[in-house]
């Protein structure tokens, strides 16, 4: 509206915005009240047969129709009470101003303030200086007004589309009419173009989820829906349809009507095909449809379950990716995510086998098949871990579960397509396998235990399993064009995303009193599940591909030997487990010598020039992976006073890989390069993951010390410090050699009164002095490109 008036502001009156928004609020809680209550009062009548069938089909079809309502006056409130919030106080403020000027100066229209004639000039001045006040004033209340009026308009028109203000209204748009023949007339509006408000506003209801069903969605869990009738004769008018028609739905639309109606698709779409959806039967039970490939337009299923390479078929699935990128792409477990994942990996391959194809449409498909499906985490997990002829029950699920994918009785092998996708060279601009991976690491950060975090915690076992397969090294680590060569950006995602789980890999399995996986993935029978790595060799096979990239390698290094020093820090914490988190650690630092090691060899003659070049040009640290350390705080237990400060003591290893703004003063020994940038050749990371025994020594006395602080006794100085708490202590001066004497009485002393030897004797021929530029942070050390 611009700026409001001086006439406008004065009629208006702070606090009448929020009065309705109280209104509408409780509006709504009796819509939902008197909604829940008439369901549970026609399903709890002692009757049966149609009758029954009928007034408790239309009790739950009412009852998502008042839902959607009482949602849209929540909508509602919540702008009323925002443009309260940004409006009212200016409101005020002005009527605060004008009532305090002088009587007899003049305000017009505009807020402008004038002084009477022969005003002094303090007077002139302070009149102008009112003027701006009062007009920044009226300014900021219209930026608001602008800002909240569209959002109250549209929500107010929300609930005309849905609660219609008279009888006739309603007959001509019956919204609780959740059928197949309305979905059949709803399509028939939106081809002709005829389809008005209402009917915009059916769809919409019709295919969106309410939050506790997506939560439900999300977590495993079946939800049964009242309108899937509608869901499911909206998706099967569209038989015949090729995918050019099915993307064009809503064209003839004026507004934005066709994306109204290409969001409802894609949602219905991805409802209708999931396996975990189902009708609402008696009582909100599941009902007798379900969810599946089968619900879906004949023309997608085919085009789903076909060989790309039919012309036909590939016009459909182009079509496809444009209309699944609307709407909400984060539904989980829809056969219609499974089969875009599919095909985007074979369509994909399909370039790779005819060179003549890399440049033409089909990467741009696979990259946008890939990407709409890269929210639905359970279609990735199962299209990753799919393995028809597994010993593992939960790999031949998932198999059971991609099998709706295939034509004829065929079988899915997530190996071949996970291999499919990481071996196509994806454009920069190009991100949908990137996507696909990227979750697994970030999930790794939600509550242990929790659906989504075991799920991907699964995914990831799955991923390094295919990555570190020997029969793969071929494929992913060939020396004349390995996997980093051919997509860095998506080995760096790789790196990350795997990076959390290292301590996994390694063989760290959570137990009574340890916790400090940030996943502890288990299988369906409950059971934890155990590395699929048997050695350091097979996990080096799996580094190696990783190590291929220089910023992927910088990265998982790193982020082992933060691995490397959480476990031994944890050894002295949990002195019951000392012997096995140590070996755990050893076996993780021998992988990363593997893995490096692995990758100078095998690719020394073809890659040397561009493995330095590429070093050098790179001068920044990867970003990523802070979450491995952040169970760091519980490997003490949650009751112990000594959570906060494990943290502390965990290392910033590897170029201060942890950073000092996020951990402030480590107190531990560090690996960072002399110049603190990414190294220039592989044989520099190599050098920082050697072993250090001295190192091994300092974590794992100072996560004891730290448990049980009456052993710091041992370290006391003469000038009151003490060497554990801060590894400079032992880095400079003469350190080194009281460090060797101290820590040689702990360990003694130690190991008498422990059941078992904890402590490793101390190795008394490393005599080399310590440099503090050479394994040491800098004592004014500060993140990558901080000034």
């Amino acid at each position: 509206m611009g700026t409001p008036t001086k006439t406008e502001v004065a009629k208006w009156k702070s606090g009448e915005l929020q009065a309705v928004s109280v209104t509408a609020g409780t509006i709504r809680d009796a819509i939902d009240t008197r909604a829940d209550t008439l369901q549970r009062t026609i399903h709890g009548l002692d009757w049966s047969g149609a009758a029954n069938t009928a007034a408790t089909g239309r009790a739950d079809r009412e009852r998502h129709q008042q839902r959607a309502v009482a949602t849209a006056y929540d909508s509602l409130a919540t702008a009323l009470s925002g443009a309260e919030g940004d409006t009212g106080w200016v409101i005020d403020r002005i009527k605060q101003n004008l009532a305090g000027l002088p009587t007899t100066w003049t305000v017009s229209d505009n807020f402008t303030v004038t002084a009477p004639k022969g005003a002094s000039a303090s007077d002139v001045n302070q009149a102008a200086n009112d003027t701006a006040s009062l007009q920044s004033l009226a300014e900021t209340l219209g930026h608001a007004i602008d800002k909240w009026a569209p959002k109250i308009s549209e929500a107010v028109a929300e609930l005309g589309q849905l609660a219609p203000s008279t009888a006739e209204k309603h007959t001509v748009n019956p919204d609780d009419q959740f059928t197949a023949q309305q979905a059949q007339t709803d399509l028939q509006a939106v081809r002709n173009g005829t389809a008005d408000a209402a009917t915009l506003a059916r769809l919409k209801a019709a295919t969106t989820l309410a939050a506790d069903e997506k939560d439900a969605l999300a977590n495993g869990k079946g939800v049964n829906l009242p309108q899937f009738e509608y869901l499911q004769g909206l998706s099967k008018s569209m038989n015949g349809m090729n995918g050019t028609d099915i993307a064009n739905l809503g064209s003839k639309l004026p507004g934005n009507g066709k994306d109204q109606v290409q969001a409802a698709i894609a949602n219905d779409f991805r409802l209708v095909s999931d396996t975990q959806v189902h009708s609402a039967g008696l009582n909100g039970g599941i009902g007798a449809l379900t969810g599946g490939m089968n619900q879906l337009p004949d023309t997608i299923q085919n085009a789903l379950k076909s060989k790309p390479s039919d012309l036909a078929e590939f016009n459909t699935l182009n079509s496809l990716g444009t209309v699944m990128s609307k709407g909400d792409t984060t539904i989980q477990g829809s056969d219609i995510n499974r089969g875009m994942m599919k095909q985007g990996a074979e369509i994909a391959a399909l370039t790779a086998t005819h060179s003549a194809l890399k440049d033409g449409p089909l990467p741009g498909v696979a990259n946008a098949l890939l990407n709409d499906a890269s929210g639905d985490h359970s279609a990735i997990h199962d299209s990753i871990l799919a393995n028809p002829n597994s010993s593992d029950p939960d790999a031949r699920a998932a198999a059971d579960r991609m099998s709706a994918t295939c034509a004829n009785g065929g079988k899915y092998y997530g190996n071949q397509h996970v291999l499919d996708i990481l071996q196509h060279q994806w454009s920069p601009d190009q991100h949908g396998a990137q996507n696909v991976f990227k979750w697994i690491g970030d999930d790794a950060t939600l509550p242990k235990g929790t659906f989504a975090n075991n799920e991907a915690g699964q995914t990831a076992y799955g991923l390094a399993s295919i990555l570190g397969d020997s029969n793969n090294k071929s494929l992913l680590n060939s020396p004349d064009n390995p996997l980093g060569a051919k997509n860095p950006a998506l080995t760096q995602t790789l790196a990350n995303t795997l990076s959390p789980y290292l301590g996994n890999l390694a063989g760290v399995t959570d137990a009574p009193g340890l916790s400090i996986l940030n996943s502890a993935p288990v299988d369906s029978s409950g059971h934890q599940l155990q590395s699929p790595f048997h050695d350091s060799g097979e996990l080096g096979g799996m580094l190696a591909v990783l190590d291929s990239d220089p910023q992927a390698a910088r990265t998982i290094n790193s982020a082992g030997m933060q691995w490397h020093d959480v476990l031994e820090y944890a050894s002295g914490v949990n002195t019951d487990h000392a012997a096995s988190l140590q070996a755990n650690a050893a076996n993780l630092q021998s992988a990363l010598n593997n893995g490096l090691t692995t990758d100078i060899n095998a690719h020394a003659a073809e890659r040397a020039y561009q493995a330095s070049q590429d070093y050098a040009n790179k001068g920044v640290f990867a970003d990523g992976v802070t979450s491995v350390v952040q169970t760091g705080a519980t490997i003490a237990g949650p009751e112990s006073a000594v959570a906060v400060p494990v943290v502390n003591g965990i290392a910033a290893t590897v170029d201060s890989y942890i950073k000092a703004d996020v951990i402030p003063n480590p107190a531990d020994p560090a690996h960072p390069l002399a110049d603190d940038k990414v190294s220039t050749e592989l044989q520099s990371i190599l050098k920082s993951t050697n072993n250090d025994t001295i190192r091994d020594e300092y974590l794992q006395t100072q996560g004891y010390v730290q448990k049980h602080p009456e052993a710091a006794s041992y370290f006391e100085q003469s000038d009151g410090s003490n060497l554990t708490e801060n590894w400079n202590n032992v880095a400079s001066g003469d350190g080194l050699n009281t460090w060797r004497n101290d820590y040689n009485r702990f360990s003694h002393d130690m190991n008498l009164q422990l059941p078992e030897t904890v402590f490793n004797p101390p190795n008394n021929s490393n005599t080399t002095p310590i440099n503090e530029s050479e394994i040491a942070p800098r004592g004014d050390q500060k993140p990558p490109g901080a000034k």
